[in-house]
Formats: C-alpha cells, structure tokens, sequence
C-alpha cells in the first residue's frame, strides 16, 4: 500500500530510520533487537563475497535467532523483482534463515515469506511470531539446499554481466564487419548462438571451437557453424524456426571471431537465469526501437500471468506471443511451484520434461519474433518446441487447438485489420464483414483457445470497453466468459513501447455453457502507476503488486486485504471499463477524512513540540556561563582503517551540506575502489566532510550506519571518554559547526586554490577550533533540544502546508458535478 512520506524523507537512510523503525516499533519489534547493516560472507568455490542486509531483526536483543530480514531503498527507487529475490537470498544466507522479509522504499511495503518466496499481505505483530519460527517450519536439510540456492543465484548476477557482454561483443563485431542496422545484426547472431545451444544439447561432439572451425576451412573449404546450421533446419523439433532457404549471413571471419568469444562457455552448463537475464536485456536493447511493437513491459507481464495463476501440468497459449514475455514468466512460475512440490527428484524431472514439451504454446506469424521468442524460450529453460511462426488467429493442426488450454495469457496487437475472408468468416465478431481489427477477433481467439473453465489474461485498449460501438464485442465477452477482473492501466505504461492508446487488463473465466450474459461480482482496480514513465524508463511506486493481493482476497485466495481505495468490486452492466464505476466522490470524501486525521495530528505534534520549544527558550535564555573549549579536549581522531578486500562490498557514506547529516552514497565492490584502505564508522562518530566543511558538512554517524565506511576525506572523531554527558556535547557541537557564526570560521580555516576542488579543512585546524559552551550540562541538554524541536518544526511546518492544500484540493473534489 502506498503511504505519504515526510517532506526530509529522501533517501534510503532515512526510509530505514524514519519509516522502517517506527512501522517495526508498532507491531512490537524493537529497535534494540535489530542489526544493521549486517555483514554475510558468502562463499561459493574461490569466489568469496560479503553483503549487507540493511537491518536484521531479532527474537531478542542476544541476535542470535532472526526473525525478518528488511531491505530499504530510497522512495524514488523500484521494488521490483530483482530487489525481491536479492533481499530473500540474504534471508537465506543468514547463519540461521530469517522466515520473513521485508523490503520497502518508504512509499510501499512487500512481505514475503522466505522459504517459498510468497508476498504475505501484511507482517505478523511480534508476539504472533514464535522464538525462532524457522526451525518449526523447515528441517535443517532444507535450510542447507535453501542457503545453496541462494549463494548460487547471488554469484549469477556476476555471469549475467559477462554473458552480456559476451552478447555485445558479438553483436559489435557483426555490427562492424558487415555493416548490418541493429536488427538485422541480432537476426545473423541469433543463428550462429542457436547453432552452439544446438550443438551443446544435441551432439556427443562439440564443432563450435575454434581449432575445428579453423580446421574444416582449411582442409575442406567448408563453414563448420554453416554446416551445424543446415543440420538444425531439418531437425524435427526445430522445423519451422527458421526457413528453408535461411543461411547465416555472415563472412567467416566475423562467425570466426563469434566462435572465438563464445567458446570457453558451456551454454549447456551456464544457469538458465543467466542465459535468460543476459538475452532478455539484450533483445530488448536491440529490439525496443524497430520492435516495441512486440514487447509488454514487465510488470505488466507479472501481474497478468500472477493473476492467472499457472499450474502444475496445465497448457498455456499465447497466441500473439511476440519475443515471448508471457511465456516465459509463466515457464519460470510453473517450474518453480514444481521444484517446491515434495516429489521425488525422478518426478520433478518428469514434471520439468512435460512443462517443457507439452505445456507452452505459442505463435506469432513474422519470422523475426517467432525465432527471437523461441531463441528467449531456449536459454530461459526451454518450452521452444511449442513455439511456432503462424498466423495467430489460425489453428496448428494437432498442435495449437480450440478448447484444448487451460490458460491464455495475451497481449493481442492493436491498429492493425485483418482482411482475409477465410480468417473472418470463423469468427463470430467478424461475421457478415470485409475486415475486422484484429484485436477484437483476439479477443474471441483467446476465448475459443481456452477449454471450459478455462482462464483467460488478455491487454485490450479501452475503447472496447466503453465505446458505443463496440457493445456487441463486450456482449460476447459476457455471454461467453465471466468478468473476473477489469485493471485499468495508466496513459504511461504502453508510450515508452510506441503505443499511445489507453488500455486494461480483462481476467476472464470462460463459462461452461454460453448464456444471456449473466455476471458475477467483478474486481475492478485503477492502476494509477504501473511503474513505467512516457519515456519507458521503470519509476518506482507500481501499484500492481497491491492490486495483485486485492485480487487474489477477492478470489478467496488471500485473507482479507484492501490494497487502494482504487480497488472495489461491482455488479457490471454495458460497460467493461473500469473508470466507469468508480464513485470519484466516494473516493475524495475517504481521501478528505483520511488528510483531515492527519492535519489534526499534525498540529497536535507541531502544539507539542512548540510548547516545550519554549520551555527549552526559557531556559537558554536565562543567564547562562559560557567558557571557551578547544575541540581537542572534546574529541580525538578515531581512525578504524582496514584494508580494502577485493570480493568484499562497501557502503560508503556521504556528508550532506547544511546540516543535512548522513547518508549511504554508494555501495561499492573492493574492485571499484581506487584506494587500498577505508575507514570502518560506528555510532556516535561525529564525521565531517573535508572539502565541503565551509557547507556544514558536519553530522553524527546514527545506529543506521553500523558497520558503515567512509574514505580518508571524512575525518573521524569520537568523544573523549572522559568527557560527561558524551552524548549530549556531541550534538551540540553538531549544532555549533553548522550554525552561521562558525561556518564563517570554518570558511576562513580551510585552505585550497579552489573552493570546488582544491578547499579543504584540516583535522589539525579542526580540532584547535574553540566553541563557546554552557558550564552547565543540564543547560547544554536544553539547548540541544531545543534545536533539536526546531528542525523538527520546521519540516512538520512544510508538511502541514502541503497536507492543506491536499484538504483543499479534496474538498473542492467533493462538489458536485454537473448532471
């Protein structure tokens, strides 16, 4: 669900102190039993590696049995799935396996559960939790298997960078030996990579070497990739991928430097999820120019393929299927359920075996897209038997039938008209017509494919739903299925694809018998951000997720869970589209309470804190002593350095200017970093930034920062331990470096060619740097909180102004329109 940040919300930083705390403290976790940003070193063959899961909470404050592991992002950052399955192989990766995680940007929170990577609508308070609930759901064996699968999926994203760029590399050289436009360049690679998978999987022999290649043109003249080429053409399986008469299109010496880059990798033995990240990636930068037209963005694809819900053994078709992306997902879905089923191992791989055979389905009638989908089907797994270069609205005979699939997931093409007679005539939508857009006569298609109770996941542009038009289409679709479900999506999720039109996701059951167009209760969902921009660049806040869980409450599926005040459910009538029922002044009126709550307990916290903030006044400003203190008798520089380890992972800290405290700048491998040795941080280290000091680049380091670095252009000092009140002096001297008075000296203090580039403050210059502070360490407490209550006042002001003008708008929503 999403939730409205504070104004200083900004980055991960203050997610995981301003958010993620709290939210833990309401359900009864306590902060005194987290660990942060906890250290794992993973191990797998010679390859060493350290991670950091941002905060570990435990049973208790011992930190020994965990019970969530939470990853934080900034609020502008996705959480999508990457972050999703990086976050529960950590989980995994613990000493013992935390049960829970939880993964948030500030704006939206997920939970999963480890062991089977389900979301869980909301996260159980702590007392519902058992010590260690781990060792009660899963037997030690598994827990080994679970931790292997993690450190091998976290050594992958490794190989998935080289296998990219061992992509690209063979894509240049084809690009600058033949001079081929990108398309064309991805057509002649994709021939010579299927030549290598197929003589991988096929062949005792391996001719896709170099010495070989070399060899068989010397001696006999002859293209040993040409000839591998020739073989898979009249290889059953694969008849029909490529033409008859196709040839690779390439001079030997560009195949030569191909067979070159690709042969000390055994794509046999290379994970699927390598092969398929790096391909995916690859076809979709090729591709996303000439070929958007052929793409459905991600979330779309997860969210419409999760709502369907494949199963174990059931056929699935798309009969649009473009480069594959449907298809896929629901491969991966299905082929994890069975490696999470209790059969035995014989039985999972005939399970694998049939999903692969005999359970995708796909078509697509232009050469280019059948083959990039049935090379993606391949090094994702395999299902690429079921892949066909067809006309999408006509059968395969014996192969792709109607009422012979359990599920249809599509996303049928759009603006364009189908004008063959034969197709029409078949179609009950096209009856007594010359020509018919083809993404009605899909609709029907997807209808037809499905057997009785079968589901049906289908993209269909709006017009459909509302046009006047158009009401004998969705007179079909009633009499012939049950509306299930109608998402609308927002403007923005097709434009960065080259397709303007407005669209929605249709979930429909067929019905066993076709009727008057009777219906059910329908979910209907507005997805307001489906987390892609105009420009097709992914944005974080995808509100899918959360309608996916709405959904599945509505099916039953799910306890009960409200993801949005945009999810309801209606009785329909003529109109499919989902704007059409909503209530707006339902919708502004729940908005007008909930921003009027949180007005009211605003000014309740900004009364409070403004009546002690003159209580604070009142004391600091009565008479008070003032003595002179050199920063050297406060502090001593702390210097924690470690050398720089190759595999290990670093977070490196930053100082903001003006007060603005810590944050987390990057996090870097001990490859990417130039200096040999960094500076370990831990709380109460008061920092600063030497080249920005005349910025107030001063600041505290927080519990949040634990185990944190910084280089050896942030000083580091700690309170002399014979200092009183340690705690209280440091921040007030925070306070008096960055107020005006001393950044005037500080200023004057540094030194440099260039306040950009050359400035810098000296640690000796800092710490012979005197400030004026009370005798009394009651008056330096008040003092601090005082200044404390002002910051804090001046962000809650902002955020009430905002908050108003929220009330305003609603209210000024609530009028009411005209009839």
């Amino acid at each position: 669900m999403a939730r409205d940040l504070p104004l200083d919300c900004k980055t991960e930083d203050d997610v995981k102190v301003k958010i993620l705390l709290p939210f833990l403290e309401s359900l009864g976790y306590k902060t005194a039993h987290c660990e942060f940003n906890r250290t794992i070193e993973v191990q797998e063959g010679r390859k060493v590696k350290s991670i950091f899961a941002d905060v570990v909470v435990y049973s208790s404050a011992a930190k020994t049995a965990p019970l969530i592991l939470c990853e934080t992002k900034a609020p502008n950052e996705i959480l999508n799935r990457f972050v999703r399955e990086q976050a529960i192989s950590y989980a995994r990766l613990l000493p013992r396996i935390a049960p829970l995680v939880l993964i948030t940007n500030g704006q939206q929170f997920q939970f999963f559960q480890t062991l089977n990577k389900n979301r869980i609508p909301e996260l159980p308070r702590r007392r519902d939790l058992e010590k260690d609930i781990v060792n009660f759901l899963v037997s030690r064996e598994l827990q080994d298997a679970l931790r292997l699968e993690a450190k091998h999926g976290l050594f992958i994203i490794d190989d998935v960078v080289t296998f990219k760029n061992v992509l690209r590399s063979c894509h240049n050289e084809i690009r600058n030996n033949e001079g081929y436009d990108p398309t064309v360049a991805f057509d002649e690679m994709s021939k010579v990579l299927f030549c290598k998978l197929y003589e991988e999987k096929h062949t005792r022999r391996n001719r896709f070497r170099l010495t070989i290649f070399d060899d068989t043109l010397e001696r006999l003249q002859v293209n040993v990739v040409k000839q591998i080429f020739q073989e898979t053409k009249v290889d059953a399986p694969y008849a029909g991928l490529f033409a008859q008469d196709a040839v690779i299109n390439l001079q030997d010496r560009t195949i030569r430097k191909i067979v070159q880059l690709f042969e000390n990798y055994d794509l046999s033995l290379t994970a699927f999820d390598v092969k398929g990240e790096a391909f995916e990636y690859f076809l979709g930068d090729t591709f996303t120019g000439g070929l958007g037209e052929y793409f459905t963005p991600r979330n779309i694809v997860e969210f419409v393929v999760d709502a369907i819900d494949p199963r174990i053994g059931e056929k699935i078709i798309d009969p649009f299927c473009g480069t594959g992306g449907f298809l896929i997902y629901a491969f991966e879905l299905v082929s994890e359920k069975i490696r999470m089923q209790e059969f035995a191992e014989d039985e999972k791989s005939r399970w694998k075996q049939e999903l692969s055979d005999r359970c995708i389905f796909g078509t697509d009638w232009k050469e280019r897209t059948s083959q990039a989908c049935k090379m993606n089907m391949q090094v994702h797994g395999d299902g690429s038997s079921g892949i066909f270069m067809h006309h999408g609205l006509t059968d395969v005979v014996k192969r792709i039938e109607e009422g012979a699939f359990a599920a249809c997931i599509t996303n049928p093409p759009f603006g364009s008209t189908e004008n063959d007679p034969e197709i029409i005539s078949k179609y009950e939508l096209g009856a007594g017509r010359k020509s018919q857009e083809r993404v009605i006569l899909a609709i029907e298609r997807a209808i037809r494919l499905v057997k009785p109770g079968g589901r049906i996941g289908i993209i269909v542009i709006d017009g459909l739903l509302n046009n006047d038009s158009a009401g004998y289409v969705r007179d079909y679709i009633c009499r012939n299925t049950w509306v299930k479900a109608v998402v609308s999506l927002n403007s923005e999720t097709f434009e960065g694809y080259g397709a303007r039109a407005k669209t929605s996701v249709l979930l429909l059951e067929k019905k066993l018998i076709p009727d008057e167009g009777q219906q059910g209760p329908t979910f209907m969902a507005i997805a307001k951000n489906t987390g892609y921009a105009p420009n097709g660049a992914q944005v974080s806040g995808n509100e899918l997720p959360d309608i996916l869980m709405a959904y599945r409450a509505f099916q039953g599926k799910e306890k009960q869970y409200t993801a949005a005040s945009d999810c309801w459910t209606v009785e329909i009538n003529h109109r499919l589209d989902a704007e059409y029922y909503w209530n707006r002044a339902d919708q502004f009126t729940r908005d007008v309470v909930t921003i009027q709550d949180n007005i009211g307990d605003l000014l309740k916290e900004v009364n409070a804190e403004y009546k002690q903030l003159l209580n604070d006044l009142k004391i600091a400003q009565q008479q008070t002593t003032y003595v002179s203190v050199t920063l050297g008798d406060l502090l001593e520089e702390s210097k924690v350095r470690e050398k720089v380890e190759l595999d290990k992972n670093y977070k490196l800290l930053g100082v903001r200017w003006w007060g603005g405290g810590v944050f987390i700048r990057e996090e870097k491998s001990g490859r990417e970093i130039k200096g040999s040795h960094l500076y370990r941080v831990s709380p109460g280290t008061l920092v600063y930034n030497r080249l920005f000091a005349f910025r107030g680049s001063f600041a505290l380091i927080g519990i949040e920062h634990e185990g944190c670095y910084v280089s050896s252009e942030f000083p580091t000092f700690i309170i002399n331990p014979l200092v009183t009140d340690a705690e209280a002096k440091g921040q007030y001297i925070i306070h008096c470096l960055n107020s005006p008075n001393y950044l005037k000296i500080v200023d004057k203090l540094s030194t440099g060619s260039t306040k950009m580039s050359r400035n810098r403050f000296k640690a000796d210059r800092f710490l012979a740097m005197k400030i004026e502070m009370p005798e009394s360490d009651d008056v330096i407490k008040s003092m601090v909180r005082m200044l404390n209550r002002a910051d804090i006042l001046r962000v809650k002001q902002q955020e009430l102004l905002d908050r108003i003008k929220e009330l305003r708008d609603g209210i000024g929503m609530m009028l009411p329109a005209p009839r």
